[in-house]
């Protein structure tokens, strides 16, 4: 629902989006956004501050048959008032299924006090349990500390909580630099550089983590200059082949050589060294960790893919299917996009003309879905790259006008920029001339 919000920082009102109901069944995109921390974040459109709208908030999970509704403390709303909120958005979150998709578990929903306790449960739906949780806030906790702490403090900790500095950590870490220099927190981000740095040298798994990144800097330094091949791969494997963690690392680099011709390769070496008397049993070993790696990647790709094969058919089996397309937004991915492309392949080289034009459909309704989440700018480009003339471009212009501003062209920049020498020459193309109109608007 639309909601007026006055910005906090320059008084400016504006109306936002905010949701009181996430359902997963319905709107998965929703879980991720109140996971991620942006669900309700209204952003004003004059100064740009982002404000987090306090809304109370039902969330339905019918897989895992949770119902519960949040309402913040901060509304101070008195119980009866409160309990006649709930049955509303009980009501609401009915009459928006289907009836034979009401459960009698959603006549008595949870009423959940601290946004804790209410995230804690959503996150066990995924498989993190209070204990990992509890670590994580002991961590967070840690970190705090050792970033603000002296020199004998901070040797203190690193001894006393060794075992808290692990990947779940030195991840943490990563994202609170990330974070600091985001919000041009000059001096924060260089404490914690310089507490990484730190870490690197003095605990065990920042050891072992900086050596995983000197060899994977490596790897990826030679694949360039070379080329990637499975002897190259192999090369730097079997360099690294006391470390598991760093060895795991460079298969999952270079994936692509992880094939036949890599465990030729090594299994080449293996014999010329039995051959010749040298010790094998390491490379033997080697070779055993690896084959298990490679089965359980395989094991994965065709589970995604079976995955995403079931969800392209409930999505071709239903009535609606831009409503399915929405519904399993968070199954869309590369691996879906490369299913939906197969099977289109096999329609068409079938003559399948039904099928196709089915597959074409879904295709198109997704983009349409993916597109319409994007920002404005993003819109904006996406229609410029399709438009047939550079009259049709003219018009897209002359319709968004309160979007051509040096964002827009920064934006467009930025794509070509990751685009790069990319094998899209036409698309380079396309997005150069788009560049050349909006420079042209702007100064003109």
């Amino acid at each position: 629902m639309l909601t007026q919000i006055v910005c906090p920082k320059c008084q400016n009102p504006y109306t936002a989006e905010v949701h009181q109901i996430v359902d997963v069944g319905q709107e998965p995109e929703l879980k991720m956004a109140l996971l991620n921390g942006y669900l309700n974040v209204a952003v004003c459109p004059h100064c740009r501050t982002a404000t987090q709208v306090a809304t109370p908030l039902l969330y339905h999970d019918p897989e895992h048959e949770l119902f519960m509704v949040y309402v913040p403390i901060e509304l101070s709303m008195k119980q009866a008032d409160q309990e006649k909120l709930i049955g509303q958005l009980v009501r609401r979150a009915m009459d928006n299924l289907p009836p034979e998709q009401r459960r009698g578990y959603m006549f008595q929903p949870q009423t959940i006090i601290s946004l804790q306790t209410f995230m804690e449960k959503i996150l066990e739906t995924e498989g993190i349990t209070p204990e990992m949780l509890a670590r994580q806030r002991k961590q967070a906790e840690l970190l705090q500390t050792l970033s603000t702490a002296d020199k004998e403090v901070v040797d203190i900790l690193l001894k006393e909580r060794a075992d808290e500095i692990d990947e779940g950590f030195f991840a943490l870490l990563r994202a609170s630099v990330d974070a600091a220099e985001q919000a041009g927190q000059d001096d924060r981000a260089l404490k914690l550089i310089n507490l990484q740095a730190r870490l690197y040298r003095e605990t065990e798994y920042g050891r072992r983590l900086d050596q995983q990144q000197r060899a994977l800097h490596a790897f990826s330094r030679d694949a360039r200059k070379e080329g990637l091949t499975p002897k190259l791969l192999l090369k730097h494997v079997l360099a690294n082949r006391d470390d598991e963690m760093v060895v795991d690392a460079l298969i999952m680099a270079g994936q692509q050589a992880f094939n036949y011709q890599f465990f030729a390769e090594l299994s080449d070496k293996i014999e010329k060294r039995q051959k010749s008397g040298v010790e094998s049993e390491e490379y033997v070993k080697l070779r055993e960790h690896l084959l298990e790696i490679q089965e359980a990647l395989q094991r994965r790709s065709q589970e995604i893919l079976e995955g995403a094969q079931r969800t392209l058919q409930e999505i071709l089996r239903a009535e609606d299917k831009a409503a399915a397309v929405r519904a399993n937004l968070g199954h869309i991915d590369d691996a879906f996009m490369y299913v939906l492309s197969a099977n289109l392949a096999q329609a068409e080289q079938r003559g399948n003309t039904v099928q196709a034009m089915a597959l074409r459909d879904v295709q198109e309704l997704i983009m349409q879905e993916i597109e319409s989440q994007s920002p404005p700018e993003i819109r904006l480009i996406n229609q410029l790259i399709r438009a047939e003339t550079k009259e049709a471009q003219q018009q897209l212009l002359d319709k968004n006008g309160q979007l051509i501003r040096p964002d827009l062209l920064r934006v467009v920049q930025a794509i070509k920029a990751e685009m790069g020498e990319s094998n899209a020459p036409e698309l380079n193309s396309q997005l150069a001339e788009i560049e050349a109109l909006i420079e042209a608007r702007l100064k003109g």
